[in-house]
């Protein structure tokens, strides 16, 4: 994260004037925390917080300083930069010789009160030294006695040492467009595959909107700089360019299903074909989907992040399809129209349901275009769309009021029941009055003439948890939940040879399950059971001859003409299964 401001850079400073001891200064926050409230710097004549002079603190060493001394440091002519300590190293510069013994050395911070038992006498009393790399503990005359044994003055990182960036694997050079490059050093061995560096993509908004408390701790306990916060194309094209040569790296992204497509798609056009750096999730969303099929979580808790840490070096590689959507308006004429309208049902002149009625509402004004034109996960059109393209539209009016995962759910709950009269009245409309269902050029219309929702699966994750597909899956780990695949909630028959003839599910196949739901099944997939199994398939065509909301790997958008989607597969990307959850 960059942000200039007047008098500091806020987060990480990747300038040409960044030092290796450059602090990650964030704004001064009482309730992250426990340190005192009084400046660091040397020269303060007053040290405590006031309007006129506000603070700022280190998120690394947890360092406290007004603002306005960095800018008067910056217009200093002085080079006595010494008035405010130096962070502990998070790169070197590349004029600096590779020196083996200069690395991996315990970085001191000194504390009134030693909060853990010194390593070497096992007491807490006093005052002591604490290293801001592996967190070991000494009183300051134990180290005096044994700091002179090669073994003690070496710093092993810690608990998280096989996942952390150290600073000499990341140097300043010249022929980076971005001015840093990640390697190992030539002493490291190429194939030790117990040092797996983990890179950090996290979006503050996602969910309950933690990505702050996360960012935090994140640069307390790792190098800051392998931890980014998600601001545009460019934070992730930056991290992927500076850290593409670094051996066995991992990804971590922190965030919901749309963050995770975002970083996922950018992984798939920046490195060869399953070449990638293989990517982690820790869930921050609403849904949270993929993760739950990648045996991420359901959501986010609190000690879940260290928890995970442990868990992504032994995460198992596994490929993940790609799926590519392209729109194109759609001319249509009275002779496709009464093809389509032949399918409505007796009931259907009462009403349209609202989300075709509505079209010109302003609230859909500013999602008539998909953020992302990719999914990995689902993309789904009609009611269980439109209940979502509400709410999604809703928290971008107002984020304040969608603040964690429980007050997410019971605005979607609140915003659903806009949809009675669509919920109620399920037999006085469906969606192959709408839609006109193409999977590899066999026209599939009249399987959804049922329908409310039409929902195409990558993998067998949908609307939080739910696996509407049923059956079993190629890439599933065994679970707990219960899977009634055999039950059809369907309202007309399907045969057995039918159900039977559809391979296992595999997000890896390079196939799309396509299924209908009914209002009944939308509501049934929640406890277990199925909805109407339609086809698997390389390529599907869906034209959409009135305005229709969709929804994709948790976007929603809404698609307010005559419109023709064609989903064909899009390339491949490595993902991390954690099998030890």
């Amino acid at each position: 994260m960059q942000e200039a401001s007047e008098s500091f850079t806020n987060g990480v400073d990747w300038s040409n004037s960044a030092e290796p001891t450059s602090h990650c200064w964030l704004p001064y926050s009482s309730e992250t925390s426990s340190t005192s409230r009084l400046c660091a710097c040397i020269l303060c004549k007053n040290r405590k917080s006031t309007s006129d002079f506000p603070l700022i603190q280190c998120a690394t060493c947890l360092l406290i300083v007004h603002a306005t001394h960095l800018s008067e440091l910056e217009e200093s002519t002085t080079t006595d930069h010494h008035r405010i300590p130096p962070c502990r190293p998070s790169f070197v510069d590349n004029n600096i010789a590779d020196n083996v013994d200069m690395h991996d050395q315990h970085y001191w911070s000194h504390v009134s009160t030693l909060s853990t038992p010194c390593t070497y006498c096992k007491r807490k009393s006093s005052d002591g030294l604490v290293c801001m790399w592996c967190s070991r503990s000494y009183h300051r005359q134990c180290w005096e006695n044994i700091k002179d044994n090669e073994e003690n003055s070496k710093c092993d990182y810690g608990k998280f040492s096989n996942i952390i960036v150290r600073p000499q694997w990341l140097r300043r050079v010249d022929d980076s467009p971005f001015g840093f490059r990640a390697q190992m050093p030539a002493y490291v061995e190429i194939n030790d595959t117990s040092l797996t560096p983990v890179i950090f993509f996290i979006n503050k908004l996602s969910g309950g909107q933690k990505g702050q408390e996360i960012y935090r701790m994140l640069v307390r306990i790792l190098n800051p700089r392998q931890v980014f916060f998600l601001e545009n194309d460019s934070t992730i094209t930056r991290a992927l360019n500076i850290y593409a040569s670094l051996t066995n790296t991992h990804i971590c992204i922190c965030g919901g299903d749309g963050t995770v497509g975002w970083v996922l798609s950018h992984l798939v056009d920046t490195f060869p074909a399953l070449k990638n750096p293989p990517a982690s999730i820790l869930p921050l969303g609403t849904g949270n989907d993929l993760s739950r099929v990648l045996c991420w979580g359901y959501q986010y808790a609190s000690g879940q992040l260290l928890k995970t840490l442990s868990q992504i070096p032994h995460a198992h590689p596994t490929i993940l399809d790609r799926w590519r959507i392209h729109i194109e308006t759609l001319e249509t004429n009275s002779s496709n129209d009464e093809s389509l309208n032949r399918h409505r049902s007796f009931f259907s002149f009462i009403d349209q349901p609202k989300f075709i009625q509505n079209a010109d509402q302003p609230m859909y004004e500013n999602h008539h275009t998909p953020i992302n034109m990719f999914f990995f996960n689902y993309i789904s059109f009609g009611l269980d769309a439109a209940v979502v393209l509400d709410f999604h539209a809703r928290r971008t009016r107002d984020s304040s009021k969608f603040t964690s995962p429980l007050k997410n759910k019971l605005m979607f709950i609140k915003e659903s029941r806009k949809y009675f009269n669509e919920f109620a009245f399920g037999i006085a409309w469906n969606l192959g009055s709408y839609i006109r269902l193409i999977c590899d050029d066999q026209d599939m219309t009249e399987s959804i003439r049922h329908c409310h929702s039409l929902v195409l699966l990558n993998t067998r994750g949908f609307g939080a948890g739910t696996h509407p597909w049923g059956g079993t899956s190629v890439n599933t780990v065994p679970s707990q939940t219960i899977d009634h695949s055999d039950d059809d909630s369907s309202n007309h028959d399907v045969t057995q040879s039918t159900i039977n003839h559809f391979e296992a599910q595999n997000f890896g196949d390079e196939k799309v399950e396509v299924l209908g739901l009914n209002t009944m099944q939308m509501a049934l997939i929640h406890i277990g059971f199925r909805g109407t199994r339609i086809a698997q398939c390389r390529q599907v065509r869906i034209e959409l001859s009135h305005p229709m909301p969709a929804h994709m790997d948790g976007e929603a958008f809404y698609l307010a003409r005559s419109t023709a989607i064609n989903i064909t597969h899009a390339g491949q990307v490595m993902v991390l299964r954690n099998d030890n959850r």
